[in-house]
């Protein structure tokens, strides 16, 4: 028998349901689970619809109700691609305009980033300002005035106007990153190399950029992204296949009546697979240095 003591209130249990607090948490999870698989599902049915198109007749996409899995298994998309000297160009042009413009972005914008980062000027909050508002423009509003400048400058229809043009926008975005990064790395450290002997410049080169690596990974790997991805300026730009990169060869293969369907999915398989390689090994410095500085004014 019990007895209740007087004054003394009674703290009923919480409400559980009959599956527990250990129930609602795996019932989440399972949750969280499902739709993690749905989203993931979502994103990688273009990839898989694009890999298997790239492997099967051209008559075969047209079919309606299409199917899922290729009747006839077939490379000849791949070694149309292969066979080609023209879209062998195409792939070096890439790679060489990719390659020189995360190069340029990466020197020039560690100096400019460690000037903001290190040293106080007149005029330092309007250039912070300028290199945000360069990321606020639609790009498609400056093709014309890039269009009429390289016409006058004769570097229309080279692979120097895509640098050029590909280094306005992707040069801001790699100061402000490095920047954030280079703030959260203490004076100290380049000071006591200083003061053992090593000038400013090899303080930077044997202190701050080892320990900035994320942050130049990062910056590279989304400059390479962005430049390898580029169509909008390569089309307005870039006339003549010797100096075409992938976005614009893939873009050639729609035809008004009849589209090679297979070799441009080949094509496209083929151009997806250095971004794919490099953010699989790469993901985790490009996150790190894209977040490093999030809390840094």
């Amino acid at each position: 028998m019990t007895v209740a003591l007087p004054g003394a209130i009674a703290h009923p249990r919480p409400y559980l349901g009959k599956i527990g607090i250990r129930g609602r948490e795996r019932l989440i999870n399972a949750a969280s689970y499902l739709l993690l698989l749905v989203a993931i599902a979502i994103v990688f049915f273009p990839l898989a619809w694009m890999l298997t198109v790239s492997v099967r007749p051209n008559i075969e996409v047209m079919r309606m109700p299409p199917e899922w899995l290729p009747q006839v298994f077939t490379l000849e998309g791949y070694r149309k691609i292969f066979a080609s000297t023209r879209y062998l160009v195409v792939f070096a042009n890439t790679m060489v305009v990719s390659l020189v413009v995360t190069a340029l972005s990466l020197i020039l914008g560690a100096m400019a980033a460690y000037a903001l980062a290190r040293f106080k000027f007149a005029g330092q909050r309007a250039v912070l300002m300028f290199l945000i508002t360069t990321q606020m423009f639609p790009l498609v509003l400056l093709c014309i005035p890039y269009f009429r400048i390289f016409i006058t400058l004769g570097l229309y229809d080279t692979r120097t106007s895509l640098i050029v043009v590909y280094l306005t926008f992707t040069l801001p975005f790699c100061i402000l990153m490095l920047r954030s990064y280079f703030i959260n790395i203490p004076r100290d450290i380049e000071e006591a190399a200083m003061v053992d002997g090593c000038s400013r410049l090899g303080a930077i080169f044997r202190t701050l950029v080892p320990m900035s690596y994320p942050a130049f990974i990062g910056a590279g790997l989304y400059t390479f992204l962005l430049a390898w991805n580029e169509f909008l300026f390569a089309v307005v730009l870039i006339e003549s296949w010797e100096n075409r990169v992938l976005t614009m060869a893939i873009y050639s293969l729609m035809a008004e009546f009849v589209t090679d369907w297979n070799t441009m999915m080949a094509f496209s398989v083929l151009a997806s697979l250095p971004l794919v390689m490099a953010f699989i090994f790469l993901q985790k410095f490009m996150v790190q240095g894209m977040t490093a500085g999030a809390l840094t004014s």
